[in-house]
């Protein structure tokens, strides 16, 4: 993680918190072309200090002054401070920081943590490692957190209420100016859509108690917030989960093409794997995935057709018959995002663009040939722009209706833009809607999650590397169910088959709650490791 920050001290004006004594805050506003502050001698404070008026703004370390306008209104919620903060300027306004100062050390010395945290770890700032999470991509997954873990000790929460899916981050240092006390940092970014003169943030909260029944209460409140603003419903009964992947106990990821054109597993193997671990566990248990089903994996991104290294439309068909007859169901993967631009030229009206629209943004280019540089020709794609989000439509339902899969899974889809052009989240709501409503009863799962994601996607892979023990489990086992990643090693040399990742490791131990456990198909599992796998399959099915 790079970190950048002032190489002096920006002189930011600071307000007592009423009935908190020794906390202070402050706001900074940021437009597209620098960092604002608050005037001081244009502050007027009202309210008790509840409300805070600013007619004008400084920059450059309060060397500079500049026209601008600031409004914040404090409330209280119990023992909690809720801040909304509202801004005026010439320039397009894009994020609003809120700045506390003072808050208890020792909850900073304990560390601060999330609700998929796990017991034993936190995140402690220091004068050379600052704290910085980012929702919804990739370290936040729910704008909650806590620092401190002990009963009678500062309990310190802070979170973010929002209806909409817009950029947080939480930032927490040791600045040299702040006389060694954390400085702890809020930060509200606005869709890029409405990056225009004037900005209006949501709701963000404080709460800083001594009582873990506190916290465990302020994160319940938040997580009932977001269920309402998302509208996510319990995995028992939401209607977008069939009811056969409420019996999934495993999923087999039965890898096909490397994007060098390498073949791991043909239809016909991936078919002799299903009849041989069927006869080890119930195939109804089974969720078949398929990444590299199409071919040469992500080069004929975003194009979808059974791939003929693999045994073409013949084989396909003859695999999904064998999985149907055993009780099997299947999975294939597309690229939420990724597509090739030597396959697909109409790929600029449609790639991710920078916040400003100044410029197409490359996210994802792994070293797919190994020759030690990314590859030039993969972009990542906006399903929220119409024109690419009807070609997936039209790809994805074209092998539904084709094939009869029983589910399909989309690439990356947790990534996260904040594009200018088009909003990524809507697309994802839209294109899921219309797959729901031309195929009802189609799983549709995803790569990774976050909280407003799983109102839309109820079945995700864990994002490669994320611990699964969380500290409050229930974000994700109350309305959803993650996989293991595509990436996690095959049993004997651990290789991720068609993902860039090589060979890895594997995540063995007891399946945590909301989680499905994974077991690999690469090139020579099932003729070397067939015990180790037969093993892990009993295992995860019990």
């Amino acid at each position: 993680m790079e970190i950048y920050d002032l190489s002096y001290d920006p002189r930011d004006p600071l307000y007592d918190l009423p009935d908190m004594p020794g906390v202070r805050w402050g706001v900074q506003v940021f437009t597209t072309r620098n960092l604002y502050q608050l005037d001081p001698a244009q502050v007027s404070l009202t309210d008790g200090g509840m409300t805070l008026a600013a007619g004008g703004l400084s920059w450059a370390g309060q060397q500079q002054r500049s026209p601008g306008e600031v409004i914040v209104h404090i409330s209280r919620d119990g023992d909690a401070y809720l801040w909304r903060i509202q801004a005026r300027h010439a320039e397009p306004i894009k994020a609003v920081k809120l700045m506390l100062w003072g808050l208890p050390i020792s909850a900073f010395e304990q560390g601060w943590w999330q609700p998929t945290s796990t017991a034993a770890r936190t995140a402690i700032p220091t004068l050379t490692t600052p704290v910085r999470w980012n929702y919804p991509w990739r370290e936040w997954l729910t704008p909650w957190a806590c620092a401190g873990e002990q009963d009678g000790s500062p309990l310190i929460c802070v979170s973010f209420r929002d209806r909409e899916v817009r950029a947080k981050r939480l930032y927490t240092h040791l600045p040299p100016y702040a006389d060694g006390q954390p400085v702890l940092e809020l930060i509200f970014e606005e869709d890029a859509r409405r990056w225009d003169g004037s900005i209006a943030t949501c709701e963000m909260r404080l709460r800083v108690t001594d009582r873990l029944a506190d916290v465990d209460a302020d994160f319940a409140a938040h997580l009932a917030f977001v269920q309402d603003a998302y509208g996510l419903q319990p995995w028992e009964t939401r209607p977008d989960v069939p009811d056969w992947m409420r019996d999934i106990r495993l999923v087999l990821n039965l890898h096909g093409q490397h994007w060098t054109g390498y073949v791991f597993n043909t239809f016909d193997q991936m078919a002799q794997t299903l009849r041989t671990l069927t006869q080890h566990v119930p195939g109804r248990n089974i969720l078949a995935y398929l990444p590299g089903f199409e071919g040469r994996y992500y080069y004929a991104y975003p194009h979808y057709r059974p791939g003929e290294a693999l045994g073409g439309d013949a084989a396909f068909r003859r695999l999904v018959a064998e999985a149907d007859r055993l009780e099997v169901k299947l999975m294939p993967m597309f690229g939420m995002h990724g597509a090739n631009v030597q396959v697909y030229p109409d790929y600029e009206r449609s790639a991710f663009r920078s916040r400003t629209n100044s410029y197409l943004t490359l996210v994802n280019f792994p070293d797919w040939d190994t020759d030690r540089f990314g590859e030039d020709d993969q972009v990542f794609l906006n399903p929220g722009e119409p024109t690419f989000r009807q070609h997936l439509m039209e790809q994805v339902s074209g092998i539904v209706r084709d094939y009869g899969v029983s589910g399909v899974f989309l690439d990356t889809s947790a990534c996260w833009f904040n594009d200018p052009r088009h909003n990524l989240y809507e697309g994802y709501q839209k294109l899921i809607a219309a797959l729901h409503e031309r195929h009802p009863g189609l799983l549709v799962a995803g790569e990774g999650w976050f909280d407003a994601l799983l109102a839309v996607l109820p079945v995700n892979q864990s994002w490669l590397g994320v611990d699964r023990h969380f500290k409050y489990p229930q974000i994700l086992a109350r309305y959803g169910r993650a996989l293991g990643h595509l990436a996690e090693g095959a049993p004997g040399p651990v290789s991720t088959g068609v993902h860039e990742r090589g060979f890895t490791y594997r995540v063995a131990g007891p399946v945590t709650p909301g989680h499905i456990a994974s077991v690999g198909i690469a090139d020579d599992t099932m003729t070397r490791y067939v015990d180790e796998v037969i093993a892990a399959c009993r295992a995860a099915v019990g």
